[in-house]
């Protein structure tokens, strides 16, 4: 089996882990805790349990995708200079999306453990509401880089 195969592997394996649990949380679990739980406190402190756990996975898939994504283009691609412009569009968004991941889980996840921890619930629910603007521009992106790496493997749609 060769190293280029495993690290393709493992890279569409973490985007599954990542874009998968953050389409489930951002269009299944919050919206549904949100409809079903009306209680702030309650919904605020589950969402920010369920959040730590998630972001544990998500720093896992970022770490593995930065890792096998350069790799890739250093050691099997020649680097940047002889990437095609998909392949090259990829590693760009990819990395402003481990950018807003970091940001999120330094900044606005930061306010929402401080927020839970003293049970100020409104600060919880203005950091939450921005943990959502993060995740779904990440959701957003994700749908770009995939549409870009179709183009990459079939060639464009016109």
């Amino acid at each position: 089996m060769n190293t280029l195969w495993i690290e393709q592997f493992v890279h569409i394996l973490a985007v599954i882990v990542w874009i998968g649990g953050l389409f489930f949380v951002t269009m299944v679990l919050a919206p549904t805790l949100k409809k079903e739980i009306s209680q702030n406190s309650t919904r605020i402190a589950l969402m920010h349990v369920l959040l730590r756990r998630f972001f544990f996975w998500v720093l896992i898939a970022s770490v593995l995708l930065l890792v096998t994504g350069y790799s890739m283009v250093f050691v099997f691609y020649g680097g940047f200079a002889a990437l095609s412009v998909p392949v090259w569009l990829m590693v760009v968004l990819g990395t402003i999306m481990v950018m807003i991941v970091l940001h999120t889980f330094f900044a606005p996840l930061k306010r929402l453990r401080r927020a839970v921890r003293d049970q100020d619930w409104q600060a919880g629910a203005k950091a939450l509401g921005q943990v959502r603007m993060l995740a779904n521009t990440n959701l957003s992106l994700s749908f770009v880089v995939i549409l870009v790496g179709i183009w990459g493997v079939f060639g464009t749609p016109w």
